[in-house]
């Protein structure tokens, strides 16, 4: 399995659908996701035996802890200025390799 261990629970839903594993070339990696400890642990598990090579982590910064904080806009926003609603879709990729 591969686990992400958060520092604090995060958003069950987002965390189902905007956190991605991805074989070189980008092709997503089937496999089931579970939140454990609260959602603080995301663990996924292949439906297929990894297969030696470069491989990629894919995150979206749309992705919240549960008090809505998230890498992909500010923490702190002033009521009082106009607030930019388009929510960005980029993503966060961290590489990592399968050894056998």
């Amino acid at each position: 399995a591969l686990v992400i261990q958060f520092p604090k629970p995060m958003d069950y839903a987002l965390a189902k659908r905007v956190i991605d594993v991805s074989a070189k070339g980008g092709s997503r990696i089937a496999g089931e996701v579970r939140l454990l400890n609260y959602e603080a642990r995301w663990r996924f598990i292949p439906a297929a035996d990894w297969v030696a090579g470069r491989h990629e982590l894919v995150i979206q910064t749309t992705l919240e802890d549960l008090a809505g904080n998230n890498i992909g806009k500010a923490f702190e926003v002033d009521v009082f200025e106009q607030v930019d609603r388009q929510v960005p879709t980029a993503a966060v990729t961290v590489a990592f390799d399968v050894r056998q």
